[in-house]
C-alpha cells in the first residue's frame, strides 16, 4: 500500500477531526441511513488490512472509527496508549470523559481496568469462546457477564453520541470479542464485516519487523512462524464464519484484493445493503484513492496514523519473496478456506 509520510500532510490530527474533511466530494457512496444507530464490527485475522478499512470507511460522511475496541481496557486505560488522534489515551479530547455506568474512564483504576480486560475485553477469548458454537454456553456468558455488557453497551451508545455519528466503525477483528455485540441490551445495530486476505500475503506480514506507534516505548508487534500464522489465519477466519450462522443477515464478507483494488465497488457489491450512492459525490478516477482524516481509534497497525490522501495497493511482494515452503504449508494448512475465498493456491 503506498502511503504518504506521516509527517508530511496537509493537516494535523487535530484540524482534521476539528474542521472534517467533506467525503461527500471524494466518494461515490455513503452508508445507508438505519432506524438506530449502526456499529460495523470489522471481523478478520490480524495483518488483513483493517486499519486501514476502519480508517477509510470512519472518514465517510456521518461516520468514525474507534479503533480496536477489544484494547480499551488494557492498551487505552492502563497503558495510556496514543490514540489516532496522536494524543495519549489519558489526554485524548474524547476518550476519558466517556462513561462506563458512573464513572468516566479517566477515573478508573488499573485494577477494574484489568478485571474487564480479562471478563469481557482482550483476556477474555477463554471464556467468550465457547458461546461462538452453542446456545447455552452463549447465555451463560451474557448471564454471566451481563452487568459488564451493559454498561459496554452504554459505552458504545456514548461514543455515538459524542462522536456526532450515525455510524461507528469497530476494527477489533476478534469473533471472540464479537460475542459482545451479539447482547441484545443495546440502543444501536451491529452489522460484521469479515475482511479476508490471501493466507501467503499474511504469512509474509508477519514475519516483518513492525513497531508499535501506539507506545512510547519503542516496541515492536510479535512476530510469528509460518506454521503459526497460516494456523491462526485458519482458526480465526473459520470463526469469523460463524457470524454468517449467527447473524446471517448482518455478516458480510470482502477481500482485502478486491477492497484495496476498488474500495467503493468491493463495499458496493459484497456489503450492498450497507451503502447507497452519495448525491453529487464522485468516484474519482484513481479506484485505489482515498482521502482519510484521523480517527480517534483504539490501538491497531500504524498505518492508522497515516491521513490525508492514500492510495491503495494489494501488495502482491509475498509472490516473489516468500519460500516454496511457505508455499506449500499455506496450501496445506490454508487451501481448501482460502479456494472458497476465492484464492488459487497453486505454485503461485
Amino acid at each position: 500500500m503506498h502511503l504518504p509520510d506521516r509527517h508530511s500532510r496537509a493537516f494535523s490530527p487535530v484540524q482534521m477531526l476539528e474542521n472534517g474533511l467533506n467525503m461527500h466530494s471524494a466518494v461515490s457512496i455513503g452508508f445507508r441511513q438505519h432506524a438506530r444507530p449502526l456499529l460495523v464490527y470489522i471481523l478478520g485475522w490480524g495483518r488483513s488490512g483493517s486499519s486501514v478499512m476502519a480508517n477509510i470507511l470512519g472518514s465517510m460522511p456521518d461516520a468514525a472509527s474507534l479503533g480496536e475496541m477489544r484494547y480499551l481496557w488494557d492498551r487505552g486505560v492502563m497503558e495510556d496508549g496514543i490514540c489516532g488522534c496522536e494524543a495519549a489515551f489519558s489526554e485524548c479530547a474524547f476518550w476519558p470523559d466517556l462513561s462506563f455506568g458512573a464513572q468516566p474512564l479517566k477515573a478508573m483504576d488499573s485494577e477494574r481496568a484489568r478485571a474487564l480486560t480479562r471478563s469481557i475485553g482482550s483476556g477474555a477469548r477463554r471464556r467468550q469462546f465457547p458461546g461462538l458454537h452453542n446456545e447455552r454456553s452463549r447465555k451463560t456468558y451474557f448471564d454471566r457477564s451481563a452487568g459488564d455488557l451493559d454498561l459496554l453497551m452504554g459505552l458504545y451508545a456514548e461514543a455515538f453520541e459524542r462522536s456526532q455519528s450515525r455510524v461507528l466503525i469497530d476494527a477489533s477483528k476478534s469473533p471472540f470479542y464479537a460475542l459482545n455485540l451479539l447482547y441484545e441490551q443495546r440502543s444501536f445495530d451491529v452489522v460484521f464485516l469479515h475482511l479476508v486476505r490471501d493466507p501467503r500475503a499474511v504469512l509474509h506480514s508477519w514475519k516483518k519487523r513492525k513497531p508499535r506507534e501506539d507506545v512510547s516505548e519503542g516496541q515492536l508487534f510479535p512476530r510469528y512462524s509460518s506454521t503459526r500464522s497460516l494456523l491462526q489465519w485458519a482458526v480465526v477466519n473459520a470463526e469469523c464464519e460463524r457470524f454468517a450462522h449467527l447473524a446471517p443477515d448482518r455478516y458480510y464478507r470482502v477481500r482485502f484484493e478486491d477492497f484495496a483494488e476498488n474500495w467503493q465497488r468491493a463495499l458496493a457489491t459484497d456489503a450492498a445493503p450497507l451503502f447507497e450512492q452519495v448525491p453529487g459525490g464522485r468516484g474519482g478516477e484513481n479506484s485505489r484513492a482515498a482521502l482519510v482524516h484521523a480517527q480517534h481509534s483504539i490501538s491497531g497497525n500504524p498505518a492508522r496514523f497515516i491521513l490525508g490522501e492514500v492510495t491503495l495497493d494489494p501488495n502482491t511482494s509475498w509472490r516473489d519473496e516468500i519460500s516454496g515452503t511457505d508455499r506449500r504449508l499455506a496450501r496445506m494448512i490454508c487451501g481448501p478456506a482460502a479456494r472458497r475465498y476465492g484464492y488459487v493456491m497453486g505454485a503461485v
